[in-house]
Protein backbone atom coordinates (compact mmCIF):
# COMPACT_ATOMS: atom_id res chain seq x y z
CA UNK A 1 0.00 0.00 0.00
CA UNK A 2 1.33 3.21 -0.96
CA UNK A 3 1.57 6.10 1.60
CA UNK A 4 2.89 9.72 1.91
CA UNK A 5 3.21 11.62 4.92
CA UNK A 6 3.10 15.29 4.07
CA UNK A 7 4.80 17.33 6.84
CA UNK A 8 4.11 20.67 7.65
CA UNK A 9 7.18 22.23 5.54
CA UNK A 10 6.08 20.11 2.42
CA UNK A 11 2.36 21.97 2.92
CA UNK A 12 4.19 25.34 3.38
CA UNK A 13 6.33 24.57 -0.15
CA UNK A 14 3.10 23.45 -1.90
CA UNK A 15 1.99 24.43 -5.49
CA UNK A 16 -1.31 24.03 -7.07
CA UNK A 17 -1.44 23.32 -11.23
CA UNK A 18 -4.34 23.36 -13.97
CA UNK A 19 -4.19 20.51 -15.95
CA UNK A 20 -6.76 20.24 -19.30
CA UNK A 21 -5.82 16.36 -19.35
CA UNK A 22 -6.91 16.17 -15.75
CA UNK A 23 -9.94 17.75 -16.43
CA UNK A 24 -10.95 15.87 -19.50
CA UNK A 25 -10.18 12.82 -17.68
CA UNK A 26 -12.83 14.01 -15.23
CA UNK A 27 -15.09 14.66 -18.27
CA UNK A 28 -15.14 11.26 -19.95
CA UNK A 29 -15.70 10.06 -15.92
CA UNK A 30 -18.87 12.04 -15.82
CA UNK A 31 -20.08 11.01 -19.20
CA UNK A 32 -19.74 7.40 -18.81
CA UNK A 33 -20.88 7.49 -15.11
CA UNK A 34 -24.27 5.17 -14.59
CA UNK A 35 -25.18 7.34 -11.79
CA UNK A 36 -23.93 10.99 -12.35
CA UNK A 37 -24.82 13.63 -9.94
CA UNK A 38 -28.12 14.93 -10.28
CA UNK A 39 -27.04 18.79 -11.21
CA UNK A 40 -25.38 17.20 -14.29
CA UNK A 41 -28.36 16.79 -15.99
CA UNK A 42 -28.56 19.62 -18.19
CA UNK A 43 -24.26 19.65 -18.95
CA UNK A 44 -25.39 15.60 -19.94
CA UNK A 45 -28.22 16.27 -22.11
CA UNK A 46 -25.89 18.30 -24.12
CA UNK A 47 -23.35 15.92 -24.33
CA UNK A 48 -23.93 12.78 -23.46
CA UNK A 49 -25.60 11.25 -26.84
CA UNK A 50 -22.28 12.81 -28.65
CA UNK A 51 -20.05 10.65 -26.36
CA UNK A 52 -21.95 7.64 -26.45
CA UNK A 53 -22.27 7.64 -29.92
CA UNK A 54 -18.64 8.26 -30.36
CA UNK A 55 -17.97 5.35 -27.97
CA UNK A 56 -19.98 2.67 -29.75
CA UNK A 57 -17.56 3.29 -32.34
CA UNK A 58 -14.43 2.78 -30.12
CA UNK A 59 -15.31 -1.21 -28.37
CA UNK A 60 -11.72 -1.07 -26.69
CA UNK A 61 -12.32 2.06 -24.59
CA UNK A 62 -16.22 1.18 -23.59
CA UNK A 63 -15.10 -2.15 -22.45
CA UNK A 64 -11.99 -0.67 -19.98
CA UNK A 65 -14.56 2.05 -18.68
CA UNK A 66 -17.30 -0.39 -18.29
CA UNK A 67 -14.98 -2.82 -16.40
CA UNK A 68 -13.78 -0.33 -13.90
CA UNK A 69 -15.62 1.40 -10.61
CA UNK A 70 -15.82 5.43 -11.70
CA UNK A 71 -13.43 6.03 -8.61
CA UNK A 72 -10.59 3.71 -9.75
CA UNK A 73 -10.47 3.84 -13.42
CA UNK A 74 -8.30 7.47 -13.55
CA UNK A 75 -5.78 6.39 -11.47
CA UNK A 76 -5.20 3.39 -13.18
CA UNK A 77 -4.55 5.70 -16.20
CA UNK A 78 -0.91 6.95 -14.27
CA UNK A 79 -1.14 10.29 -15.59
CA UNK A 80 1.69 12.51 -15.84
CA UNK A 81 2.22 15.23 -12.71
CA UNK A 82 0.77 18.17 -14.11
CA UNK A 83 3.69 20.67 -14.96
CA UNK A 84 2.04 24.31 -12.89
CA UNK A 85 4.61 26.12 -15.27
CA UNK A 86 2.72 24.78 -18.60
CA UNK A 87 0.52 26.67 -20.42
CA UNK A 88 -3.09 25.90 -19.11
CA UNK A 89 -5.20 25.97 -22.26
CA UNK A 90 -3.21 23.18 -23.86
CA UNK A 91 -3.71 19.58 -23.82
CA UNK A 92 -0.70 17.36 -24.02
CA UNK A 93 -1.60 13.86 -24.73
CA UNK A 94 2.30 13.64 -25.33
CA UNK A 95 3.90 12.82 -21.94
CA UNK A 96 1.39 10.18 -21.19
CA UNK A 97 1.77 6.77 -21.10
CA UNK A 98 -1.68 5.39 -22.83
CA UNK A 99 -2.88 3.34 -25.52
CA UNK A 100 -4.10 4.33 -28.28
CA UNK A 101 -7.33 3.73 -27.84
CA UNK A 102 -7.61 5.75 -24.80
CA UNK A 103 -5.64 8.41 -26.20
CA UNK A 104 -7.86 8.86 -29.28
CA UNK A 105 -10.95 8.92 -26.50
CA UNK A 106 -9.47 11.66 -24.70
CA UNK A 107 -8.39 13.88 -27.95
CA UNK A 108 -12.29 13.63 -28.76
CA UNK A 109 -13.20 14.60 -25.50
CA UNK A 110 -10.97 17.25 -25.28
CA UNK A 111 -12.05 18.51 -28.61
CA UNK A 112 -15.69 18.43 -28.68
CA UNK A 113 -16.88 18.67 -25.14
CA UNK A 114 -13.72 20.50 -23.24
CA UNK A 115 -12.54 22.82 -25.25
CA UNK A 116 -15.49 24.76 -26.10
CA UNK A 117 -15.90 24.94 -22.29
CA UNK A 118 -12.32 25.60 -21.27
CA UNK A 119 -12.36 29.54 -20.54
CA UNK A 120 -15.09 28.73 -17.96
CA UNK A 121 -13.81 25.89 -16.57
CA UNK A 122 -10.44 27.68 -16.08
CA UNK A 123 -12.09 30.77 -14.28
CA UNK A 124 -13.65 28.32 -12.16
CA UNK A 125 -11.04 26.36 -11.42
CA UNK A 126 -8.84 29.06 -10.82
CA UNK A 127 -11.52 30.28 -8.69
CA UNK A 128 -11.87 27.59 -6.80
CA UNK A 129 -7.89 27.00 -6.06
CA UNK A 130 -7.33 31.00 -4.94
CA UNK A 131 -10.07 30.50 -2.77
CA UNK A 132 -8.20 27.68 -0.87
CA UNK A 133 -4.98 29.63 -0.84
CA UNK A 134 -6.72 32.34 1.15
CA UNK A 135 -8.18 30.05 3.24
CA UNK A 136 -5.25 27.91 4.28
CA UNK A 137 -3.54 31.24 4.85
CA UNK A 138 -6.16 32.29 7.54
CA UNK A 139 -7.34 29.01 8.77
CA UNK A 140 -4.32 26.23 7.87
CA UNK A 141 -4.66 23.75 5.28
CA UNK A 142 -7.02 20.88 6.84
CA UNK A 143 -9.86 24.14 6.54
CA UNK A 144 -8.49 24.77 2.90
CA UNK A 145 -9.15 21.39 1.96
CA UNK A 146 -10.76 19.00 4.17
CA UNK A 147 -12.05 17.10 1.45
CA UNK A 148 -9.65 15.13 0.15
CA UNK A 149 -10.96 11.36 -0.56
CA UNK A 150 -12.25 8.39 2.17
CA UNK A 151 -8.51 7.16 2.27
CA UNK A 152 -6.76 10.57 2.97
CA UNK A 153 -6.62 12.01 6.27
CA UNK A 154 -4.99 15.15 7.61
CA UNK A 155 -3.40 14.37 11.33
CA UNK A 156 -3.73 16.08 14.33
CA UNK A 157 0.00 17.65 14.33
CA UNK A 158 -0.94 19.95 10.72
CA UNK A 159 0.89 16.47 8.21
CA UNK A 160 -1.14 14.68 5.81
CA UNK A 161 -1.23 11.32 5.33
CA UNK A 162 -2.13 10.52 1.77
CA UNK A 163 -3.12 6.46 1.05
CA UNK A 164 -3.24 4.96 -2.32
CA UNK A 165 -3.78 1.06 -2.04
CA UNK A 166 -2.68 0.96 -5.73
CA UNK A 167 0.78 2.40 -5.68
CA UNK A 168 3.91 1.15 -3.96
CA UNK A 169 5.57 3.17 -0.73
CA UNK A 170 6.70 5.93 -1.32
CA UNK A 171 10.73 6.03 -0.84
CA UNK A 172 10.86 9.69 -0.21
CA UNK A 173 10.24 11.00 3.30
CA UNK A 174 9.23 14.88 1.68
CA UNK A 175 7.96 14.35 -1.38
CA UNK A 176 7.23 17.44 -3.92
CA UNK A 177 3.30 18.23 -3.93
CA UNK A 178 0.87 19.99 -6.02
CA UNK A 179 -2.84 20.26 -5.34
CA UNK A 180 -4.76 20.24 -8.79
CA UNK A 181 -8.27 20.61 -9.17
CA UNK A 182 -10.78 19.32 -11.58
CA UNK A 183 -14.52 18.73 -11.81
CA UNK A 184 -14.54 14.97 -11.22
CA UNK A 185 -16.80 13.77 -8.97
CA UNK A 186 -13.58 11.69 -6.69
CA UNK A 187 -10.06 12.81 -6.30
CA UNK A 188 -6.89 10.84 -7.13
CA UNK A 189 -3.19 10.93 -6.77
CA UNK A 190 -0.33 11.19 -9.76
CA UNK A 191 3.12 10.75 -8.60
CA UNK A 192 6.24 10.24 -10.89
CA UNK A 193 8.15 7.20 -11.38
CA UNK A 194 10.56 8.21 -8.73
CA UNK A 195 7.35 9.05 -6.44
CA UNK A 196 9.22 12.09 -5.25
CA UNK A 197 7.02 14.51 -6.55
CA UNK A 198 2.98 13.65 -6.09
CA UNK A 199 -0.37 15.37 -7.58
CA UNK A 200 -3.45 15.29 -5.09
CA UNK A 201 -6.29 16.02 -7.78
CA UNK A 202 -9.03 16.69 -5.81
CA UNK A 203 -12.84 17.61 -6.39
CA UNK A 204 -13.49 21.18 -6.27
CA UNK A 205 -15.50 22.58 -4.14
CA UNK A 206 -18.24 23.54 -7.39
CA UNK A 207 -18.01 21.87 -10.28
CA UNK A 208 -16.74 23.85 -13.08
CA UNK A 209 -19.46 22.81 -15.77
CA UNK A 210 -20.67 25.96 -17.35
CA UNK A 211 -23.87 27.39 -18.52
CA UNK A 212 -26.09 25.06 -16.02
CA UNK A 213 -27.74 28.16 -14.46
CA UNK A 214 -28.14 32.23 -14.04
CA UNK A 215 -26.84 34.16 -11.13
CA UNK A 216 -29.64 37.17 -11.03
CA UNK A 217 -32.93 35.69 -9.66
CA UNK A 218 -35.41 36.31 -12.09
CA UNK A 219 -38.03 39.07 -10.50
CA UNK A 220 -41.36 36.52 -10.76
CA UNK A 221 -39.35 34.11 -8.34
CA UNK A 222 -38.35 36.83 -5.90
CA UNK A 223 -42.02 37.76 -5.98
CA UNK A 224 -42.69 33.96 -5.43
CA UNK A 225 -40.01 32.96 -2.55
CA UNK A 226 -38.71 36.20 -1.57
CA UNK A 227 -35.71 38.05 -2.53
CA UNK A 228 -33.18 36.11 -0.45
CA UNK A 229 -34.51 32.43 -1.11
CA UNK A 230 -34.69 33.33 -5.20
CA UNK A 231 -30.91 34.54 -4.88
CA UNK A 232 -29.93 31.33 -3.10
CA UNK A 233 -31.87 28.81 -5.59
CA UNK A 234 -30.51 30.74 -8.28
CA UNK A 235 -26.64 30.21 -6.69
CA UNK A 236 -27.11 26.77 -6.21
CA UNK A 237 -26.50 26.42 -10.31
CA UNK A 238 -23.68 24.09 -8.74
CA UNK A 239 -23.18 22.50 -5.25
CA UNK A 240 -22.04 25.05 -2.46
CA UNK A 241 -21.80 25.18 1.05
CA UNK A 242 -23.15 27.45 3.34
CA UNK A 243 -19.70 29.60 3.60
CA UNK A 244 -19.62 30.01 -0.29
CA UNK A 245 -23.99 30.68 -0.44
CA UNK A 246 -23.07 33.44 2.55
CA UNK A 247 -20.39 35.25 0.20
CA UNK A 248 -22.46 34.63 -3.42
CA UNK A 249 -25.66 36.71 -2.06
CA UNK A 250 -23.94 38.62 0.88
CA UNK A 251 -26.40 36.85 3.64
CA UNK A 252 -25.44 35.94 6.76
CA UNK A 253 -24.16 32.15 7.14
CA UNK A 254 -27.03 32.08 10.13
CA UNK A 255 -29.64 33.49 7.63
CA UNK A 256 -28.43 31.08 5.02
CA UNK A 257 -29.10 27.99 7.07
CA UNK A 258 -32.61 29.26 7.77
CA UNK A 259 -33.29 30.02 4.56
CA UNK A 260 -32.22 26.48 3.36
CA UNK A 261 -34.27 24.76 5.82
CA UNK A 262 -37.56 26.09 4.07
CA UNK A 263 -36.20 25.37 0.67
CA UNK A 264 -35.52 22.09 2.01
CA UNK A 265 -38.88 21.38 3.67
CA UNK A 266 -39.98 22.56 0.27
CA UNK A 267 -37.84 19.87 -1.64
CA UNK A 268 -36.64 22.74 -3.85
CA UNK A 269 -32.72 21.97 -2.28
CA UNK A 270 -31.16 18.65 -1.35
CA UNK A 271 -27.97 17.82 0.22
CA UNK A 272 -25.37 16.15 -1.53
CA UNK A 273 -23.23 13.03 -0.15
CA UNK A 274 -20.49 15.35 1.20
CA UNK A 275 -22.17 17.35 4.32
CA UNK A 276 -22.86 20.58 4.36
CA UNK A 277 -22.97 21.07 0.51
CA UNK A 278 -26.23 21.35 -1.28
CA UNK A 279 -27.91 21.79 -5.01
CA UNK A 280 -31.15 22.55 -6.07
CA UNK A 281 -33.52 19.78 -7.36
CA UNK A 282 -35.10 18.76 -10.30
CA UNK A 283 -37.95 20.41 -8.90
CA UNK A 284 -36.44 23.81 -8.62
CA UNK A 285 -35.10 23.41 -11.79
CA UNK A 286 -38.46 23.39 -13.50
CA UNK A 287 -39.59 26.18 -11.54
CA UNK A 288 -36.24 28.50 -12.69
CA UNK A 289 -36.99 27.41 -16.13
CA UNK A 290 -40.73 27.99 -16.40
CA UNK A 291 -39.58 32.29 -15.15
CA UNK A 292 -40.11 34.54 -17.96
CA UNK A 293 -37.14 36.22 -18.75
Amino acid sequence: MGQWLVGTECLARCRFALSPLVETVAAVGVLAEIRPEPWRRGWLAAHQPAFRAHLATTPDPARWLTARHPADWPAELRLPVPDPDADPRLLDLTAADLPPALAELLDWTWQHVVRPEWPARLRALRTDLTTRRERAERHGWPAALPQLGPQHRWLPDGRLRLTAPELPPSPHPAPELLFVPTSARHGWLCPDESRARIAVVYPTSAAPVPGLGRRTPPASLGRLLGSARAALLTGLDHPRDTTQLAALTGLGPAAVDDHLAVLLDARLVAGTTTPGRYYRTALAEALLSAQPG
